[in-house]
C-alpha cells in the first residue's frame, strides 16, 4: 500500500493486480464475442448475396432490408448476452436466454460452413444448399420468437398480466351490474314518473294549458315503484302496514272491558298481507 497523500491511496497489493488484469480481461472477451458476432453476420450477408444475387450497391432499399435481414440472429444474440451480463434476466428468462445463445451458436456454425463451401465454388454440398434455401431465410424469425419468448417469461410481466385480468374482470362485473339496473322494473319506473313530471309542462305550453291543468297532471305522476297496483309505493307499504297493525292493537285494547286485565293486544308476527308482500318486502 502507497500513500502519497492523506487523500490519495493507491492499492498496489496483488489482489489489485490480479483484480485490474480481471476486468480487462473480461472487456476484452465481450469485445471478442462481439466481433465473433459481427463476423458471422457478415457471412450470412455474404451468402444472402451469393444465393440470391441482390445487389446493394444502387441503394436499393428492399434488396438491403432483404440482404440485412439475416444479420437480425445476431443482434439478438448481442442483446441477450447484454441482458444476461447486467443480470436484467429473472427466473425461468435465464434458461431461455441459454436456449437463445445456443441457437445462435448453431446458427453461426452452419453460416460458417457455407459461408466457406459457397467461396470455394463449384457445387454446394446438399446440407449447405437446403440451409442456404430453408434455413437461412428464416433463423431470424426463429430466434426472434425465441426472444420475445424470453421477454414474455418476466415474473413482472406476469403479475401485471394478472393485475389487467382482474381490472378486466372487475369492469365486466360492474358493466353486468349497471346493465341489470338500467333493465330494472325500478329504473323503468324511475324513468316513467320523470316523464311525467317532465312532460306535461312541456306538452302544456304547446297546448296552451293552464297552469293548473298543467298542474294537476304532474300530480297523477305514479309512485316510483307499485308492483301489486294497489296505488301504494312498494318502498312505503312496509311503513304504512306496521302503523296499520298498530292502530288496530291499540283500538281492540281501548274497547276491550276492564275485567278482562289478563288479555293484551298482541300484534301479530309477519302477518300475511293482501298485497302479496311480507314484512313490507317484496317477495
Amino acid at each position: 500500500m502507497f500513500t502519497n497523500d492523506e487523500n490519495d491511496t493507491f492499492d498496489l497489493s496483488g489482489d489489485a493486480t490480479r483484480g485490474t488484469i480481471g476486468t480487462a480481461a473480461s472487456w476484452l472477451g465481450w469485445a471478442l464475442l462481439l466481433a465473433l458476432a459481427i463476423v458471422t453476420a457478415i457471412h450470412a450477408v455474404a451468402i444472402t448475396r451469393a444465393y440470391t444475387g441482390l445487389n446493394t450497391a444502387g441503394g436499393d432499399v428492399f434488396s438491403i432490408i432483404r440482404v440485412a435481414g439475416v444479420a437480425l440472429v445476431e443482434l439478438f444474440a448481442v442483446s441477450t448476452a447484454v441482458l444476461l451480463a447486467t443480470h436484467q434476466l429473472k427466473a425461468r428468462q435465464k434458461p431461455a436466454a441459454m436456449a437463445l445463445e445456443i441457437t445462435w451458436a448453431a446458427f453461426a456454425a452452419v453460416n460458417l460452413i457455407s459461408s466457406f463451401a459457397v467461396e470455394h465454388g463449384g457445387d454446394l454440398p446438399a446440407f449447405v444448399a437446403s440451409w442456404v434455401r430453408y434455413g437461412l431465410p428464416v433463423s431470424a424469425l426463429i430466434v426472434g420468437i425465441q426472444f420475445y419468448v424470453m421477454l414474455r417469461l418476466n415474473p413482472d410481466a406476469k403479475r401485471a398480466d394478472d393485475e389487467a385480468e382482474l381490472q378486466e374482470r372487475f369492469t365486466r362485473i360492474k358493466h353486468d351490474a349497471r346493465l341489470e339496473v338500467m333493465a330494472s322494473p325500478q329504473m323503468k319506473a324511475v324513468i316513467r314518473q320523470m316523464t311525467w313530471q317532465q312532460l306535461p309542462p312541456v306538452v302544456g305550453r304547446q297546448l296552451n294549458l293552464t297552469d293548473a291543468q298543467i298542474a294537476a297532471l304532474t300530480r297523477q305522476a305514479p309512485q316510483l315503484l307499485d308492483l301489486n297496483g294497489d296505488g301504494i309505493a312498494d318502498i312505503a307499504e312496509g311503513q304504512a302496514r306496521r302503523a296499520s297493525l298498530e292502530d288496530l292493537a291499540a283500538a281492540l285494547a281501548q274497547y276491550l272491558p276492564d275485567e278482562d286485565e289478563g288479555y293484551e293486544a298482541v300484534a301479530v308476527a309477519n302477518p300475511p298481507l293482501a298485497n302479496g308482500h311480507k314484512d313490507g318486502r317484496p317477495l
